[in-house]
């Protein structure tokens, strides 16, 4: 996890991982909403369906780990970067697959462009991840979050 870690403090994903997707949206809300929403981890279930439990242990930080589920998996991640409002990154692991998860806000007249971007490797990663279910997954965020910003 090391190299996985110092590339998600870079902002960067695993250019060479198995499995790697990136998206960005059009957020019709201010940048620092968007932001509020997005680090606000323990109400990710509120707005994304399938995220079921969020536990940040302590504040958000560098350093900082959560454990999540999301559909049928239990995941522990390692919060990497805060750069506030614009990049938040983690780490995470769970059943022999590692990702790293970078997302990026760009404030632009009052919008928010929003990129989500993901890499996936391990051992197990071909055996329990596709392309296509990350894809979805990415573009499913992206659209929770925007629905989210602008009620």
């Amino acid at each position: 996890m090391k190299k996985l870690n110092a590339l998600a403090r870079k902002g960067k994903i695993n250019e060479n991982a198995s499995i790697r997707d990136s998206h960005s949206t059009i957020i019709n809300a201010d940048i620092e909403k968007v932001w509020s929403i997005l680090t606000d981890m323990e109400n990710w279930p509120d707005w994304n369906p399938e995220v079921k439990k969020v536990t940040l242990d302590g504040d958000l930080s560098e350093g900082s780990t959560f454990k999540w589920t999301m559909g049928r998996t239990n995941g522990e991640s390692q919060i990497q970067q805060v750069n506030k409002p614009s990049t938040l990154t983690w780490t995470s692991k769970a059943k022999w697959v590692k990702r790293i998860f970078v997302w990026s806000l760009e404030s632009d007249e009052g919008q928010t462009i929003a990129t989500v971007s993901a890499s996936l490797q391990g051992t197990m990663v071909v055996l329990m991840e596709n392309h296509q279910k990350v894809y979805d997954e990415l573009l499913s965020w992206l659209e929770c979050l925007k629905n989210k910003a602008e009620e």
